[in-house]
């Protein structure tokens, strides 16, 4: 259980900071395009690191598609919310 925890902890992690590190070092300035570099870098680190734990990608995969099921059902919770909140 705590595998499962600690490995989906990490591909959140790891897609924050692809994405981040995307957004950062396409949009950022001079100065911050070198973070945003560095969140790249970071993120694909922790996306070998992930990968090599398992020793298969059919683990990594399986923790990526729990992960954005986790962060859908997030949303679409946060969704029903504000409708609630904005019709009542």
């Amino acid at each position: 259980m705590m595998d499962i925890v600690i490995s989906m902890g990490l591909t959140g992690a790891m897609l924050a900071m692809l994405g981040m590190g995307l957004l950062i070092s396409y949009y950022g300035s001079s100065k911050t395009r070198n973070v945003g570099l560095l969140f790249l870098v970071v993120g694909i680190g922790l996306a070998y690191y992930i990968t090599s734990i398992d020793d298969s990608l059919i683990h990594f995969g399986n923790h990526f598609i729990a992960f954005l099921g986790g962060m859908l059902g997030g949303i679409i919770g946060i969704i029903i919310f504000l409708v609630a909140i904005i019709k009542s």
